[in-house]
C-alpha cells in the first residue's frame, strides 16, 4: 500500500527517467506535467481515486490488479492498451511481459506520467483514465477530497514504505532493520559486488540531489575528510546539495561535467548503520572488515578513479588496493576502541581507506572521460582525498583516493534526528549493535 508521499516520490521518479530521454513535458487541463505541483497532485489523487473506499479515499493505493487482472499497479494501467506507447521507451523495450512491468510501481508510475502526456486521438491525458474523464471526484477541478487527500506529502521528505504488496495482494512487512533499498544495488552476499554505474545514473543521483532528496532528513550520514570520519545529518548535505547545485541544470551537462560533479558531490558519503550493504556487522565489527580484506574485484570490471579522472580495470583496482589492505587491516586491529560509536567509526574508516574509493561504471562513463572539463561548482569544503601519512609506499602503485561509491547512500537506517548528537540513546543503539 502506497500514501501520498509514497506515490509523490515514484512521480519525481518517472519525471527524472523522463527527462534524462528528453520529455518536454506539456501542462494543459487534461497533460499534467510532473514539474507543476498542481498536475502531481491530480496523479496522485488518481492513484487515491482508483483505490478508493467507495466514493471516499481510502488515504492508499495499491498494487493488486483489477478490471480481471488486466489494469496493473498503484495507477492501474491497462498493459494490452499501452504497450506499444510503452515500448517507445528503453525502460519498457525489453521486458518480456508488460503486466509484470506494470507491478512495479517505480515502472507504473512512468507510465502514469506518460498517459498523463499522450496527445493523440480523442482521449488525451488524464481522460484517457475512466475514473476521471467525466470529473466525478473532481479531480480535473482540482478539488474535492482526492485532491485534498492527495496533498499530504512533503516534497523534502523521503519515506520508505512499510509494507510491501505483491501482484496478488499479499502484504508482508518491510523489516525496520536496515536493509538494501535500491533495486539498483541487490544484495548478492558479496560484499564487493554492485551494479556499475552509467551516466544516466549519476545524472538522475544528481537530479535528486538537487532537490535535495538523496538522503532521509533524520537519517546520520558519513564522510572521510581531514584524516577521519565524520558524522552529520541527512538533511545537512541535502541542503549543501541543494544550495551547490542551485543554478545548474543537470540536462544542460556535459558527460564529463555528470561524471565530475556526482564523483564530487554525491559519491563520498554513505549512510551511518551497523549493517555494510545488507550484511550485520558483528561483535566489534571486525566480520564487515575480515569480508572485505579477503574479497577481489572482478578483473572483467571498470572503475572509475575519482582525483584522476580516468577509468582503470578491476586487476588495477586489485593492484592498488593490495598495497594498502595489510596496512589497514593491523591499523584497525589496533584502533580497536571501548566506546561503541568510536569503533563503528573504524570499521568505517576501513572500509573508506580500502576497497571502496572506486566507481564501477558502465561503458559510456570510459568513453566521456578525458573530454575538456568546463568551469563548475568545487565539491563541499572538506572532502578532499584523505592522504593517510602512515601509509606504506608502493612505486609500482598509485594511493587509492578517499572516495566511497554511491551504493551505501541507500542504506536504510533507523532514524536518528536531524541533527547528531552523541546522546546515551545513540551509545546505547551502537552498542546494541556491534554486541550482538
Amino acid at each position: 500500500m502506497y500514501s501520498p508521499q509514497q506515490l509523490f516520490q515514484f512521480i519525481s521518479y518517472a519525471k527524472n527517467y523522463l527527462e534524462l530521454q528528453d520529455v518536454e513535458f506539456k501542462s494543459s487541463d487534461v497533460l499534467l506535467d510532473p514539474n507543476k505541483e498542481e498536475d502531481v497532485n491530480k496523479l496522485i489523487a488518481i492513484a487515491l481515486a482508483e483505490h478508493r473506499d467507495g466514493d471516499v479515499p481510502s488515504g492508499f493505493a495499491q498494487n493488486i490488479p483489477g478490471d480481471q487482472g488486466r489494469s496493473r499497479g498503484p495507477w492501474q494501467i491497462y498493459g494490452s492498451t499501452w504497450e506499444s506507447v510503452l515500448r517507445q521507451y528503453s525502460v519498457f523495450k525489453n521486458v518480456e511481459d508488460i503486466n509484470d512491468a506494470l507491478d512495479d510501481p517505480g515502472m507504473n508510475a512512468i507510465a502514469a506520467v506518460i498517459i498523463a502526456q499522450y496527445d493523440v486521438g480523442e482521449r488525451k491525458g488524464i481522460d484517457n483514465w475512466s475514473t476521471v474523464i467525466n470529473d466525478p471526484f473532481q479531480i480535473k477541478a482540482n478539488t474535492g477530497d482526492f485532491i485534498e487527500a492527495a496533498k499530504q506529502y512533503d516534497t523534502n521528505l523521503i519515506e520508505n514504505p512499510v509494507q510491501e504488496q505483491d501482484a496478488e495482494g499479499n502484504i508482508t512487512d518491510i523489516p525496520a532493520e536496515p536493509t538494501l533499498l535500491s533495486n539498483r544495488n541487490p544484495v548478492t552476499g558479496n560484499v564487493m559486488e554492485e551494479e556499475s554505474m552509467s551516466i544516466a545514473n549519476m545524472a538522475s543521483d544528481l537530479k535528486r540531489a538537487k532537490v535535495g532528496g538523496l538522503f532521509k532528513n533524520n537519517e546520520e550520514v558519513v564522510t572521510y575528510s581531514g584524516n577521519r570520519v565524520r558524522r552529520m545529518s541527512g538533511q545537512q548535505i541535502n541542503n549543501e546539495h541543494k544550495n551547490l547545485l542551485a543554478d545548474v541544470n543537470v540536462g544542460d551537462l556535459s558527460n564529463q561535467e555528470i561524471i565530475d560533479l556526482y564523483s564530487k558531490n554525491v559519491h563520498p558519503y554513505l549512510s551511518y548503520s551497523s549493517s555494510f550493504r545488507g550484511i550485520d556487522m558483528q561483535g566489534d565489527g571486525q566480520n564487515i572488515v575480515d569480508l572485505l580484506q579477503n574479497k577481489k574485484f572482478s578483473n572483467r570490471d571498470n572503475f572509475y578513479v575519482p582525483g584522476e579522472n580516468k577509468v582503470i580495470t578491476g586487476e588495477q583496482v586489485n593492484q592498488r588496493v593490495n598495497a594498502v589492505k595489510s596496512y589497514m587491516y593491523q591499523y584497525f586491529l589496533n584502533k580497536k576502541q571501548e566506546e561503541p560509536l568510536e569503533q563503528l567509526d573504524s570499521v568505517y574508516e576501513y572500509i573508506f581507506r580500502t576497497a571502496f574509493p572506486y566507481i564501477k561504471v558502465e561503458d559510456d562513463v570510459e568513453d566521456a572521460v578525458g573530454s575538456t572539463l568546463q568551469a563548475m561548482p568545487q565539491a563541499f569544503p572538506g572532502t578532499e582525498l584523505p592522504t593517510p601519512q602512515a601509509m606504506p609506499q608502493n612505486n609500482s602503485t598509485e594511493a587509492a583516493p578517499g572516495f566511497l561509491n554511491n551504493l551505501e547512500k541507500i542504506l536504510r537506517v533507523k532514524p536518528q534526528g536531524s541533527k547528531v548528537r552523541k546522546t546515551e540513546e545513540s551509545v546505547n543503539q551502537a552498542r546494541d549493535f556491534l554486541n550482538r
